[in-house]
């Protein structure tokens, strides 16, 4: 399990594709990942919906570009 700090963006996702769509990622210093819940729907989450702005620091795995989170917290409240 890493560990990465960031800010949480929306940002087109997949563009072009019939995947298209508004993508919740973590922007780190040096990288981009689309973020999705260990088990959570991947079009969806409106549990992520809610850290779009804030800071966080997150636990979870990298695979490929995606960073499927097993934690988080914010750290900007």
């Amino acid at each position: 399990m890493a560990e990465f700090k960031g800010q949480v963006v929306k940002r087109p996702f997949a563009v072009g594709s019939k995947s298209e769509r508004l993508g919740v990622f973590l922007e780190t210093k040096g990288d981009r990942y689309l973020l999705r819940q260990m088990g959570g729907n991947p079009y969806s989450d409106p549990e992520l919906e809610k850290l779009v702005g804030k800071t966080i620091r997150a636990e979870g795995e990298i695979d490929d570009y995606m960073l499927l989170l097993s934690k988080w917290k914010v750290l900007d409240d």
